[in-house]
Protein backbone atom coordinates (compact mmCIF):
# COMPACT_ATOMS: atom_id res chain seq x y z
CA UNK A 1 0.00 0.00 0.00
CA UNK A 2 1.30 3.67 -0.59
CA UNK A 3 -0.25 6.78 -0.72
CA UNK A 4 0.15 9.67 -3.18
CA UNK A 5 1.41 12.65 -2.85
CA UNK A 6 -0.98 15.81 -3.31
CA UNK A 7 -0.82 17.70 -6.91
CA UNK A 8 0.13 20.83 -5.02
CA UNK A 9 3.19 18.80 -3.07
CA UNK A 10 7.12 19.43 -4.11
CA UNK A 11 9.46 16.85 -3.33
CA UNK A 12 12.58 17.62 -2.05
CA UNK A 13 15.44 15.71 -0.69
CA UNK A 14 18.60 16.35 1.66
CA UNK A 15 21.73 14.36 2.85
CA UNK A 16 22.07 13.48 6.59
CA UNK A 17 24.49 11.22 8.20
CA UNK A 18 25.80 7.84 7.28
CA UNK A 19 25.07 8.51 3.53
CA UNK A 20 21.16 8.64 4.15
CA UNK A 21 19.00 10.38 1.53
CA UNK A 22 15.78 11.88 3.47
CA UNK A 23 12.59 12.47 1.39
CA UNK A 24 10.66 15.13 2.22
CA UNK A 25 7.26 17.39 0.60
CA UNK A 26 6.48 20.88 1.10
CA UNK A 27 2.66 22.16 0.11
CA UNK A 28 0.51 25.31 1.10
CA UNK A 29 1.02 28.14 1.98
CA UNK A 30 1.72 30.24 5.41
CA UNK A 31 3.83 29.52 8.33
CA UNK A 32 6.10 26.05 8.23
CA UNK A 33 4.52 23.20 9.68
CA UNK A 34 6.90 20.42 9.90
CA UNK A 35 4.83 16.94 10.48
CA UNK A 36 6.79 13.99 11.51
CA UNK A 37 4.90 9.98 11.15
CA UNK A 38 5.25 7.35 13.31
CA UNK A 39 7.83 4.24 13.51
CA UNK A 40 7.06 2.07 10.53
CA UNK A 41 4.70 4.76 8.55
CA UNK A 42 5.51 7.49 6.17
CA UNK A 43 4.62 11.33 5.95
CA UNK A 44 2.03 10.86 3.27
CA UNK A 45 0.54 7.66 5.35
CA UNK A 46 -0.08 8.71 8.86
CA UNK A 47 -0.74 12.48 7.79
CA UNK A 48 -2.84 11.79 4.71
CA UNK A 49 -6.61 12.48 5.90
CA UNK A 50 -4.74 15.77 9.00
CA UNK A 51 -3.01 17.24 5.26
CA UNK A 52 -5.43 18.86 3.54
CA UNK A 53 -7.58 20.89 5.82
CA UNK A 54 -3.94 22.01 7.06
CA UNK A 55 -2.68 23.18 4.28
CA UNK A 56 -5.06 25.69 3.67
CA UNK A 57 -3.45 27.77 6.12
CA UNK A 58 0.23 26.33 6.54
CA UNK A 59 2.94 25.39 4.77
CA UNK A 60 3.41 21.50 5.82
CA UNK A 61 7.24 19.88 5.22
CA UNK A 62 5.93 16.42 5.44
CA UNK A 63 9.40 14.03 5.90
CA UNK A 64 9.65 10.50 5.98
CA UNK A 65 12.22 9.03 8.42
CA UNK A 66 14.97 7.16 7.58
CA UNK A 67 14.54 3.90 6.21
CA UNK A 68 11.01 4.73 5.81
CA UNK A 69 9.31 5.40 2.68
CA UNK A 70 11.12 6.98 0.39
CA UNK A 71 14.22 7.77 2.98
CA UNK A 72 16.94 5.31 2.83
CA UNK A 73 19.37 4.64 6.13
CA UNK A 74 22.02 2.72 4.03
CA UNK A 75 24.64 2.87 7.46
CA UNK A 76 21.33 1.76 9.79
CA UNK A 77 21.44 4.52 12.31
CA UNK A 78 17.89 4.66 12.87
CA UNK A 79 17.10 5.64 16.11
CA UNK A 80 15.63 8.53 18.13
CA UNK A 81 18.51 10.41 18.64
CA UNK A 82 19.73 10.22 15.14
CA UNK A 83 15.92 10.97 14.26
CA UNK A 84 16.56 14.02 16.21
CA UNK A 85 19.78 15.13 14.27
CA UNK A 86 17.91 14.33 10.86
CA UNK A 87 15.13 17.23 11.77
CA UNK A 88 17.56 19.49 12.88
CA UNK A 89 19.42 18.94 9.00
CA UNK A 90 15.97 19.02 7.31
CA UNK A 91 15.47 22.10 8.46
CA UNK A 92 18.29 23.71 7.44
CA UNK A 93 17.58 22.84 4.30
CA UNK A 94 13.98 24.08 4.33
CA UNK A 95 14.68 27.37 6.29
CA UNK A 96 13.54 26.25 9.38
CA UNK A 97 9.83 25.53 11.04
CA UNK A 98 7.14 27.54 12.83
CA UNK A 99 5.61 24.46 14.41
CA UNK A 100 6.20 20.63 14.67
CA UNK A 101 3.31 18.64 14.39
CA UNK A 102 4.64 14.88 15.19
CA UNK A 103 3.24 11.03 16.37
CA UNK A 104 3.89 8.66 17.97
CA UNK A 105 8.09 7.29 18.03
CA UNK A 106 8.09 10.81 16.27
CA UNK A 107 7.04 12.83 18.97
CA UNK A 108 8.84 10.92 20.99
CA UNK A 109 12.09 11.86 19.11
CA UNK A 110 10.75 15.35 18.95
CA UNK A 111 10.32 15.87 22.27
CA UNK A 112 14.21 14.67 22.99
CA UNK A 113 15.17 17.23 20.54
CA UNK A 114 13.28 19.78 21.79
CA UNK A 115 14.36 19.15 25.46
CA UNK A 116 18.43 20.44 23.64
CA UNK A 117 17.23 22.86 21.21
CA UNK A 118 13.95 24.54 22.46
CA UNK A 119 14.92 27.22 19.38
CA UNK A 120 14.26 25.16 17.06
CA UNK A 121 10.35 25.89 16.70
CA UNK A 122 7.63 28.63 18.41
CA UNK A 123 5.12 25.57 18.61
CA UNK A 124 5.01 22.13 19.14
CA UNK A 125 1.97 18.99 18.85
CA UNK A 126 2.60 16.00 20.90
CA UNK A 127 0.00 13.14 19.74
CA UNK A 128 0.87 9.99 22.03
CA UNK A 129 4.47 10.94 22.57
CA UNK A 130 6.66 8.91 25.00
CA UNK A 131 8.60 10.57 28.20
CA UNK A 132 10.50 7.02 28.89
CA UNK A 133 10.86 4.13 27.40
CA UNK A 134 11.11 0.08 29.03
CA UNK A 135 13.52 -2.40 27.98
CA UNK A 136 10.92 -4.96 29.31
CA UNK A 137 8.69 -4.16 26.49
CA UNK A 138 10.77 -4.55 24.06
CA UNK A 139 10.32 -8.13 23.67
CA UNK A 140 6.64 -7.85 23.83
CA UNK A 141 6.64 -4.99 20.76
CA UNK A 142 9.14 -6.72 18.58
CA UNK A 143 7.50 -10.55 18.43
CA UNK A 144 3.26 -8.97 18.90
CA UNK A 145 1.24 -7.60 16.52
CA UNK A 146 1.63 -5.07 14.07
CA UNK A 147 -1.52 -3.48 12.09
CA UNK A 148 -1.77 -4.70 8.70
CA UNK A 149 -2.29 -1.62 7.01
CA UNK A 150 1.40 -0.57 8.30
CA UNK A 151 2.80 -4.20 7.44
CA UNK A 152 1.02 -3.39 3.68
CA UNK A 153 3.15 0.27 3.47
CA UNK A 154 5.78 0.29 0.55
CA UNK A 155 9.16 1.77 1.82
CA UNK A 156 11.11 2.33 -1.25
CA UNK A 157 14.17 1.56 -0.39
CA UNK A 158 13.57 -1.96 1.63
CA UNK A 159 15.09 -5.23 -0.14
CA UNK A 160 12.49 -7.55 1.25
CA UNK A 161 8.86 -7.57 2.60
CA UNK A 162 10.11 -8.28 6.12
CA UNK A 163 11.82 -4.29 6.23
CA UNK A 164 9.23 -3.00 8.32
CA UNK A 165 9.98 -5.92 10.98
CA UNK A 166 14.11 -4.40 11.15
CA UNK A 167 12.12 -0.94 11.66
CA UNK A 168 9.89 -1.76 14.08
CA UNK A 169 13.09 -3.79 16.24
CA UNK A 170 15.49 -0.55 15.89
CA UNK A 171 13.06 1.70 16.97
CA UNK A 172 11.63 -0.38 20.00
CA UNK A 173 15.46 -0.70 20.83
CA UNK A 174 16.30 3.26 20.85
CA UNK A 175 12.93 3.58 22.80
CA UNK A 176 13.98 1.13 25.41
CA UNK A 177 16.50 3.40 25.95
CA UNK A 178 14.71 7.04 25.69
CA UNK A 179 14.41 8.68 29.29
CA UNK A 180 13.76 12.66 29.99
CA UNK A 181 14.03 14.08 33.11
CA UNK A 182 11.28 16.48 34.72
CA UNK A 183 14.17 19.07 34.22
CA UNK A 184 14.91 18.61 30.71
CA UNK A 185 11.40 18.59 29.73
CA UNK A 186 10.71 21.74 31.96
CA UNK A 187 13.32 23.27 29.28
CA UNK A 188 10.76 22.68 26.59
CA UNK A 189 9.63 26.08 27.05
CA UNK A 190 7.06 26.96 23.72
CA UNK A 191 3.52 26.50 23.52
CA UNK A 192 2.77 22.58 23.07
CA UNK A 193 -0.34 20.88 22.75
CA UNK A 194 -0.49 16.96 24.38
CA UNK A 195 -2.84 15.49 22.30
CA UNK A 196 -3.89 11.71 23.38
CA UNK A 197 -6.79 9.37 22.32
CA UNK A 198 -8.58 7.61 26.21
CA UNK A 199 -8.05 4.45 24.77
CA UNK A 200 -4.87 4.21 23.88
CA UNK A 201 -2.85 1.12 24.42
CA UNK A 202 0.31 1.61 22.95
CA UNK A 203 0.93 5.34 25.49
CA UNK A 204 -1.87 5.65 27.75
CA UNK A 205 -3.34 8.43 28.75
CA UNK A 206 -0.95 9.24 31.53
CA UNK A 207 1.46 10.03 29.96
CA UNK A 208 -0.15 12.75 28.15
CA UNK A 209 -1.50 13.79 31.46
CA UNK A 210 1.86 13.74 32.91
CA UNK A 211 3.69 15.80 29.82
CA UNK A 212 0.69 18.36 30.50
CA UNK A 213 1.84 18.60 34.15
CA UNK A 214 5.38 18.96 33.41
CA UNK A 215 5.63 21.02 29.94
CA UNK A 216 5.72 24.91 30.99
CA UNK A 217 3.60 26.09 28.40
CA UNK A 218 1.22 23.26 27.69
CA UNK A 219 -2.45 22.70 27.21
CA UNK A 220 -4.18 19.17 26.96
CA UNK A 221 -6.49 17.67 24.20
CA UNK A 222 -8.11 14.19 25.35
CA UNK A 223 -10.37 12.49 22.24
CA UNK A 224 -13.05 10.16 23.75
CA UNK A 225 -12.97 6.76 23.00
CA UNK A 226 -10.03 6.95 20.01
CA UNK A 227 -7.08 4.72 20.55
CA UNK A 228 -3.32 5.45 19.38
CA UNK A 229 -3.40 5.97 15.60
CA UNK A 230 -5.14 9.91 16.19
CA UNK A 231 -4.26 11.12 13.22
CA UNK A 232 -6.21 8.32 11.14
CA UNK A 233 -8.61 7.58 13.49
CA UNK A 234 -10.11 10.85 14.39
CA UNK A 235 -8.43 13.05 11.80
CA UNK A 236 -11.43 15.70 11.60
CA UNK A 237 -11.31 16.46 15.45
CA UNK A 238 -7.55 16.88 15.57
CA UNK A 239 -6.93 18.81 12.28
CA UNK A 240 -9.25 21.52 13.64
CA UNK A 241 -7.76 21.25 17.13
CA UNK A 242 -3.96 21.50 15.95
CA UNK A 243 -5.61 24.62 13.37
CA UNK A 244 -6.93 26.60 16.58
CA UNK A 245 -3.78 25.94 18.21
CA UNK A 246 -1.65 27.15 15.86
CA UNK A 247 -3.90 30.28 14.86
CA UNK A 248 -3.73 31.39 18.37
CA UNK A 249 -0.07 30.79 19.76
CA UNK A 250 1.48 31.58 16.13
CA UNK A 251 -0.49 34.79 15.25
Amino acid sequence: MSVNPSPQARARTVSAAGGATLFWMQEGQGPRVLLVHGGTGTGAHDWEYVREPLRRNHRLLICDLRGHGQSDDPSALLGLRQIGDDTEVLLEAAGGCDAIVAFSIGATAMLALLARRPDLTRAFVSIAGSVRGDPEQVPRIVSGPWPQELIALRHEHATDPEHWRRLRAAMATSWSEHHLSEAELAGIDVPTLVVSGDRDRVEPLRTALSLFETLPRAELFVLPGCGHFVPRERPVALAAAVEAFLRRVLR
